[in-house]
């Protein structure tokens, strides 16, 4: 029977698409005492999203309702565990592949609470989880092994932030949009890079592959 790959990420997308940094100069020949505020915290969404070769979850912001309406919150076990339970294992139940599913998410705090392992276990056992505190584990400090990190994550911040943002309603929909532009190939390229990449891994005995993945990238993604 064939193994289909999950893979999860959250992360977070600020409105105006940059990071504050106290670093930052700006350089104005006809006047060089310009002043350019920035707020210290720009608004942002935390979106979580997960994948396969075949298909792509709808994206689920963490959010809750307060008096003027839908505020960003924090990625806390209770709403992790809430977006696995009534979100992606039925969607996973619905394309009729949660018996068939190798699970792979990362080592964050709230993805291994003791509620969460056993809501995971219930449905994929510990031999189909990839994950930190789970027999199978990602290795440490290793995102350019999961396409989680080396593409899902950055990428569609290269489109979503291709003009000004109003609002957050705005992000948010250009977020989903773009999930939902992503096509099957893309999907499939994403999945191959990464087993070349263990494969390299494996043929380099565990060392560093970064001068390697250049040559090695595929043209359907960047």
């Amino acid at each position: 029977m064939a193994m289909e790959h999950f893979l999860d990420r959250q992360s977070p997308f600020p409105s105006q698409g940059s990071v504050n940094t106290q670093n930052c100069r700006i350089w104005e020949r006809e006047n060089p005492f310009q002043i350019q505020p920035l707020p210290l915290h720009f608004q942002k969404v935390t979106v979580w999203c997960g994948f396969t070769t075949a298909f792509i979850v709808v994206p689920f912001f963490f959010e809750e309702i307060g008096a003027s309406g839908p505020a960003t919150c924090t990625v806390s076990w209770t709403r992790y565990e809430s977006l696995s339970r009534n979100q992606l294992i039925p969607a996973l139940k619905q394309r009729v592949c949660v018996d068939s599913t190798i699970f792979m998410q990362d080592g964050a705090p709230p993805h291994i609470a003791t509620p969460v392992k056993q809501l995971l276990n219930l449905h994929f056992g510990n031999g189909r989880i990839i994950s930190h505190r789970f027999p199978t584990a990602w290795p440490p400090r290793s995102p350019d092994l999961n396409p989680c990190d080396f593409w899902l994550r950055g990428y569609p911040k290269d489109v979503v932030y291709g003009g000004p943002i109003v609002n957050l309603a705005e992000l948010k929909n250009r977020i989903t949009q773009y999930i939902h532009n992503i096509i099957t190939e893309t999907l499939q390229s994403a999945v191959e890079h990464a087993v070349l990449r263990f494969q390299l891994i494996g043929e380099r005995g565990g060392q560093h592959i970064e001068h390697f993945l250049s040559k090695s990238k595929p043209t359907s993604f960047s």
